[in-house]
C-alpha cells in the first residue's frame, strides 16, 4: 500500500512539473503575440536629466520584425556643445574624446533616426526620459514625433510587482538576459527589447 501511494504521488509531481515546463515553452513562443508586428526601441544617452538645460551624448535604435531573427539597428555618437561631466562619463563609458573624433552634429544624426523610426511604434524604458530629448531635438529640425510610444518600465512594473529594483539592468535578468554593456545606447535597446518582450507576455498586451 505504502509503495502504490508513493508511485502515485510520484506521478503526480512528474505531471505538474510536465504541465509547468509545458506551460512556460509555450509561453516563451506566445510573447510575439502581444507585440507588433514591427517596432523600434530606441534608448538615449545624455549628460543629464533636463532636457532642458543636458545634452544627447548617443542614440541607439533597434528595428525589430517579429516574424525575423534580422533586426535592423542605429547607433551614433553626437557631440555636445559643452564637456562632458566626469560622472557620466563614469556611468556611460562615453568619454569627451569619443565624441570628439566620432561624434556627429545632433541636427544630422536625429533626422536619419527620425527617418529610421517611420511610423512604427517606439519603444523605451522609462520613456517619458527618452522622448523629452527626441522631441526636443526633432523640433530643432522642424519634425515632429506622433509614433505610438510604449513604455517598457511601467509594463515592467505592472507585470512584475514587487521587485527590489526596476533598474533595467535589474528586470532584464529577471527575463533572463545578462546586463553586459548597461547605459550605452545600443546595449540597452537590447535589454528593452527583452524586457518587452517578456512584459508584453506576462500581461498579454502591449501598453
Amino acid at each position: 500500500m505504502w509503495d502504490f501511494t508513493v508511485f502515485i504521488i510520484l506521478v503526480v509531481i512528474c505531471y505538474l512539473v510536465y504541465r509547468w515546463v509545458k506551460r512556460n515553452r509555450r509561453e516563451e513562443k506566445d510573447y510575439r503575440n502581444h507585440v507588433p508586428e514591427t517596432f523600434v526601441v530606441v534608448d538615449v544617452e545624455t549628460t543629464g536629466l533636463d532636457p532642458g538645460r543636458h545634452e544627447i551624448i548617443e542614440i541607439g535604435a533597434i528595428k525589430i520584425n517579429r516574424g525575423s531573427n534580422e533586426h535592423k539597428s542605429l547607433t551614433a555618437l553626437v557631440k555636445p556643445s559643452r564637456k562632458i561631466p566626469k560622472k557620466i562619463t563614469k556611468i556611460t563609458g562615453i568619454t569627451q574624446k569619443m565624441v570628439d573624433n566620432d561624434g556627429e552634429e545632433l541636427d544630422s544624426v536625429i533626422i536619419d533616426f527620425l527617418d529610421f523610426f517611420e511610423e512604427y511604434r517606439l519603444v523605451a524604458y522609462n520613456a517619458p526620459f527618452d522622448m523629452a530629448f527626441l522631441e526636443r531635438a526633432a523640433a530643432k529640425v522642424d519634425r515632429r514625433i506622433d509614433n505610438p510610444v510604449s513604455d517598457a518600465l511601467v509594463m515592467a512594473r505592472k507585470a512584475f510587482p514587487g521587485l527590489k529594483s526596476y533598474k533595467l539592468s535589474k528586470v532584464a535578468g529577471v527575463a533572463g538576459l545578462a546586463s553586459e554593456d548597461a547605459h550605452r545606447a545600443l546595449a540597452d535597446c537590447k535589454m528593452t527589447a527583452v524586457v518587452y518582450g517578456a512584459v508584453a507576455a506576462e500581461l498579454g498586451r502591449v501598453d
